[in-house]
């Protein structure tokens, strides 16, 4: 069926331009003489039927079938045609537009195109096959030759080519049909040129003139609106338009009549190849000449480049020249002097106008060196080279420098560990100083402040030689006089010793011998700290000179010890340096002691310390002032210009101001390397300071309070200073001691917990009890009035030990408590009663008396329990004296609980001749001999230490008036109608306990 389509088409409608064509054609259309229609002189490269929607007339619903055609024309011009049927079976094209009008292509659906030509056109295919076939030969054609392709909406170039690989049958028809027509196109004879929009003869025809035949045709019947809407103008349209656009045709029509008629003649043909010809040759020559245009051009652009360069060449000469003034200029302003140049390399380091001299010199090549010059001045090749030059001096010298100072460290550090005098030995403990190495080394810090700021490598390099040589001698030096302190001077306790003030594990003691415990105690001679204290202090102001005694022992005594040690320890030192500098060894500190002196622990710490921190102090000063590990004007040495030739005044003067405590340095990097330097020179003093620690502490761990008092006191002096080092030293020291002081305090614990007390005895004080006393006044006296670290460490202390002792006391109570098989007056419970009331009023009468802060919440605690315990006793030992009595009223105080008090005289147990019974049996004299033998009891249960006898027979006293009382009140409320009384009244009972206080 497309076939016969086809075939239509191209027989009827569009013929093509082949050699059959009429020669006469000078318009795209001739008239077909049978049947009266248009032919198109066009070739038909593809066609569809489609169905197209009409929506401009306002009828959406009616559609028409109508076939797409594509052509093209002779003159390579592709065409897009609409051609309906007509009703005589034939075809008649209804529209037509050039392929390059169409301005965008979308794709509806599957069988659906609308195409863009000035208007929107909706073209439905038959079946989607033709739908892509057509759409793929459409794109293929626009692609190829349009130079504006076509907006595609919904169109997948790439898939379209895929689904078109699929149809091999149809592309290889399609090709083949293309090919053959545009070959055909291409077959012309040469110099046959063609206007767009104007048919071309077959090139294949010979060249005649052709024959122009009139042929008088009958108009045929046309129908006016089909041919207007082929020119898209409707009768409503503008005439004028029309008529200008078939005048355009019209003459367009002509002239290709009159081009045939031209190109049929061979004269013509003959004119036209030369004139071809001519063009050609005249082409060659055009392009010589802009060949040779060019060539010109180019020698003339060099000519003026070396013109240019010339002119270039003569500014740049005069510059140069001008620039070697400048730079000599420049280079006289950074040179040395020879001599100074000579001074660096050879001049001697070992006398004071040597150094001075390289101190000049140094000084001169800085101002050289670091002159401030423009970026471009020292960006110059001449000028850094210079500057390189005499860098390279500076760092020789450097190196001279550094190895001279290297070999006079190690040098001296030998002279001094050689010098068997420098030693300390018993009785003689010094620490010597290092003046003559320090008043060399001063001339030298110009030169090592220079050296900092060329060389911080060789800078740090010699600071750490100075410190490993000088540890060395340190080491040895301070070594040897803690040692020999600690072997000669430092005081130990006796082997197998006791102290009063430590709690031990003795058996326990019945209250028949506490009188004479307490006399032993008392005659004893055993030392305390007090006396110890007291006894060390005298000799050490007799050491320095002072004459004040002491006498008494007591807490005042303990602060007037401390503040006499401070005042020891500062006039130690005011005193050894007065004598040192009298002496012409500034820096030498000594400790004088007689060969056989020895100190108490905590007294020889403080001695030890007053010696070695200000030697740590010069030492760190000397170093920031030696090597310059401060900010400028931090130290002496930058008040003046030259350190090399100073007076010896002003370098004594320096010296003596070594020793002085300085501000903190604020640069983090400085402190932590002064802090390494100080650690090398006296990590070995740290380990020293430890053991004198451990040997003082051996036998008396109670000393380190007294230490951790003295470190303290130099931690406040050298607090806000730069010297960090000694803190920390300090504050370790104070840790190990605070550790030793607890592992101490552990064991006391210990000892408390493990004490046996046999609870069916009366046991009187407990030992720790009696102990607990005099570790406070060591521990008090040992503080003075010290509030930091020390006070907190004892009160620790205090809150472990009181909490152990009155835990003890209270399980004690508990074993008893817990039996509910004991009677009222239980032995046992009774002990308990006792133990308390004696051990805590011993505690609450001593400690407070004893007025410490800290022990202010145990004294209340203790006084409570004493209170209750003896309550309690009065209690119970009442019951003998009472007897019947006691049994009687108390099982009435039972029945009031759940009877009315007129109900009590219905029992048979509690009536009028029960209670009459009962009264008769406990006259006044039955009374006084039972408080008499109660007595007795309360003497052997108490002894009359701290009067504590009569404060607990001052409390039966009072507990015995309030029950005879009570009882009294219960006959008034319960018997009110008998006139049954007490046989003793309250009156005789007071005499009664006041003839008995009488006799005892």
């Amino acid at each position: 069926m497309a076939a016969d389509v086809r075939q239509q088409l191209t027989s009827v409608l569009f013929v093509g331009f082949s050699n059959d064509s009429p020669k006469d054609a000078r318009t795209p259309t001739v008239v077909d003489a049978a049947t009266g229609s248009d032919k198109y002189l066009e070739r038909l490269l593809t066609h569809v039927r489609v169905l197209e929607e009409d929506e401009d007339k306002g009828k959406s619903d009616k559609v028409k079938f109508r076939y797409i055609c594509v052509t093209v024309k002779k003159s390579m011009k592709l065409r897009v045609h609409k051609v309906k049927p007509t009703k005589a079976g034939g075809f008649s094209v209804s529209k037509s537009w050039n392929l390059d009008e169409i301005k965008s292509v979308e794709s509806a659906d599957e069988t659906q195109i609308i195409v863009n030509l000035g208007k929107m056109y909706k073209w439905r295919m038959d079946d989607p096959q033709k739908k892509i076939e057509f759409l793929f030969t459409l794109l293929k054609l626009c692609r190829k030759y349009l130079k504006r392709q076509p907006k595609l909406t919904n169109v997948d170039e790439e898939s379209l080519r895929a689904q078109m690989q699929l149809n091999s049958t149809f592309m290889s028809a399609a090709e083949t049909e293309f090919a053959h027509t545009f070959a055909s196109m291409a077959r012309r004879p040469r110099g046959v040129a063609f206007d767009e929009g104007e048919d071309e003869e077959d090139a294949d025809e010979p060249a005649e003139a052709p024959i122009i035949v009139p042929v008088e045709m009958e108009a045929p019947a046309v129908n006016l609106d089909e041919v207007l809407e082929t020119f898209n103008w409707h009768v409503s349209g503008d005439a004028t338009a029309l008529e200008a656009r078939l005048l355009t045709e019209l003459q367009a029509l002509e002239a290709a009549n009159v081009h045939a008629i031209i190109s049929s003649e061979e004269q013509a043909n003959i004119v036209v190849n030369q004139l071809d010809q001519s063009i050609l040759h005249l082409d060659l020559i055009d392009e010589w000449i802009s060949h040779y245009t060019q060539l010109l051009d180019s020698m003339g652009q060099d000519v003026h480049q070396i013109e240019v360069r010339h002119k270039g060449m003569q500014i740049v000469s005069a510059n140069q020249k001008l620039l070697l003034t400048e730079v000599e200029a420049i280079l006289s302003n950074l040179r040395l002097p020879s001599f100074l140049l000579d001074v660096l390399r050879t001049e001697p380091l070992k006398d004071s106008d040597g150094i001075a001299a390289c101190e000049n010199a140094t000084k001169k090549l800085t101002e050289v060196t670091q002159r401030k010059l423009d970026n471009e001045l020292g960006a110059l090749q001449a000028v850094r080279d210079q500057i390189a030059f005499l860098n390279s001096h500076g760092t020789q010298f450097a190196v001279r420098l550094h190895d001279y100072l290297v070999g006079y460290f190690q040098q001296q550090a030998e002279v001094y560990l050689q010098d068997k005098s420098r030693s300390s030995r018993r009785g003689s403990l010094k620490l010597y100083g290092h003046d003559q190495i320090e008043e060399k080394l001063y001339r030298f810090c110009k030169l090592l402040k220079w050296l900092k700021g060329v060389d911080t490598r060789k800078h740090y390099n010699l600071q750490m030689s100075y410190v490993q040589e000088f540890a060395r001698v340190y080491t040895r030096e301070i070594l040897e006089f803690l040692d020999q302190f600690r072997t000669h001077h430092l005081q130990r306790r006796a082997e197998g010793e006791e102290l009063d003030y430590m709690f031990t594990q003795p058996a326990s003691v019945s209250s028949a011998a506490s009188n004479a415990i307490k006399s032993a105690i008392a005659k004893t001679s055993t030392p305390n700290l007090a006396s110890d204290r007291r006894g060390s202090n005298v000799m050490r102001r007799s050491r320095l000179g002072g004459d004040q005694s002491r006498t008494d022992i007591n807490k005042d005594d303990g602060e007037s010890d401390s503040q006499s040690i401070k005042q020891s320890r500062r006039r130690i030192t005011s005193e050894t340096w007065s004598k040192a500098a009298a002496s012409g060894a500034a820096s030498t500190l000594s400790l004088n002691v007689g060969l056989d002196e020895r100190l108490v622990p905590d007294e020889a710490l403080g001695e030890v310390l007053s010696l070695l921190c200000p030697a740590i102090v010069r030492e760190q000063n000397f170093i920031c002032d030696l090597f310059a590990l401060h900010k400028e004007g931090g130290s002496s040495t930058d008040l003046h210009d030259t350190t090399a030739d100073q007076p010896d005044e002003v370098i004594h003067d320096w010296q003596d101001r070594l020793s002085e405590s300085r501000p903190p340095i604020k640069d983090l990097k400085l402190t932590k390397r002064m802090q390494e330097h100080l650690e090398t020179l006296f990590d070995e003093t740290k380990e020293g300071l430890i053991t004198l620690l451990d040997n003082g502490l051996k036998s008396d761990a109670t000393f380190a309070v007294g230490m951790i008092v003295h470190i303290e006191d130099f931690v406040e002096e050298f607090k806000n200073t730069c010297h960090t080092y000694i803190q920390t030293m300090l504050e370790n020291l104070n840790e190990k001691l605070v550790a030793i002081f607890e592992k101490f305090v552990d064991e006391q614990v210990r000892v408390i917990d493990d004490t046996k007390v046999t609870a069916k005895k009366r046991s009187g004080i407990l030992p720790f009890i009696r102990t607990f006393p005099r570790f406070v006044d060591r521990m008090e006296s040992s503080l003075g009035d010290n509030t930091g670290l020390a006070q907190q460490t004892v009160n620790k202390a205090y809150a472990r030990i009181v909490h152990t002792m009155l835990e003890t006391l209270e399980v004690m109570s508990q074993q008893v408590v817990v039996d509910t098989k004991a009677a009222a007056d239980d032995k046992e419970f009774l002990n308990i009663h006792i133990l308390h009331v004696e051990n805590m009023h011993h505690f609450y009468s001593v400690i407070r008396a004893r007025k410490v802060p800290s022990l202010d919440v145990y004294v209340k605690q203790t006084k409570s329990s004493y209170d209750a315990h003896l309550d309690a006793y009065c209690k119970v030992v009442i019951r003998k004296p009472l007897g019947k009595l006691y049994d009687f009223f108390e099982g009435i105080e039972g029945l009031l609980k759940t009877n009315t008090p007129e109900e009590i005289n219905y029992h048979m147990q509690y009536n009028k001749g029960a209670l009459k019974d009962v009264v008769r049996k406990y006259p006044g004299k039955e009374i006084k001999k039972s408080l008499e033998s109660l007595y007795k009891r309360v003497e052997k249960h108490y002894t009359d230490e701290e009067g504590l006898l009569q404060v607990v027979w001052r409390g039966i006293q009072d507990e015995f008036f309030k029950r005879v009382r009570r009882y009294g009140e219960l006959i008034a409320i319960c018997y009110p109608e008998s006139s049954i009384r007490l046989e003793f009244t309250l009156d005789e009972l007071v005499g009664y306990f006041s003839e008995l206080a009488r006799a005892h």
